[in-house]
């Protein structure tokens, strides 16, 4: 009788767990978030294109001061350097930008900094480096911060 007791409740347990989890869709807008599928990102992926990180974690995969702040990067056109890319790019947060020139080289971004907002926790003289990957379905890009380890995949668009 006593084990049966502590199976019914195990099974509402987890059964309320699921419940839960299957209730959270994937962020502040309640849209469904798939599976991330990665891939390799190539240059057209990034190019031309903006990425929100605007639920989760929001921006802290750039700084972990922007933890609860939505953040976009977006990217303008590309020219070839050497064995990887150049690409034009802007961080905006607290309506507020900081631009500089990224390279994709293979599977590594590296944002470098030229324009700085005050606003923003960013400086000039330390690049930020990325593993960056694309999702095979939907154009989410997913980031992760080489310096301090913290992974973020942006909103789907």
């Amino acid at each position: 009788m006593q084990c049966s007791r502590r199976l019914w409740l195990a099974a509402a347990l987890s059964a309320a767990t699921l419940s839960t989890l299957s209730a959270c869709g994937g962020g502040d807008d309640d849209e469904y978030w798939d599976e991330f599928q990665p891939r390799a990102a190539t240059v057209t992926d990034l190019a031309h294109q903006s990425f929100e990180f605007r639920d989760f974690s929001y921006g802290a995969v750039f700084d972990p001061s922007l933890s609860s702040t939505p953040t976009r990067l977006a990217f303008l056109g590309s020219t070839p350097a050497g064995a990887g890319w150049r690409l034009p790019f802007s961080v905006t947060a607290r309506s507020a930008s900081s631009s500089g020139t990224a390279t994709l080289e293979g599977d590594l971004l590296v944002l470098q900094f030229e324009a700085t907002d005050p606003a923003l926790p960013f400086t000039t003289s330390q690049p930020l480096n990325f593993r960056v990957t694309a999702d095979v379905n939907d154009g989410r890009i997913q980031l992760l911060n080489l310096q301090s380890g913290v992974s973020q995949t942006s909103a789907p668009r």
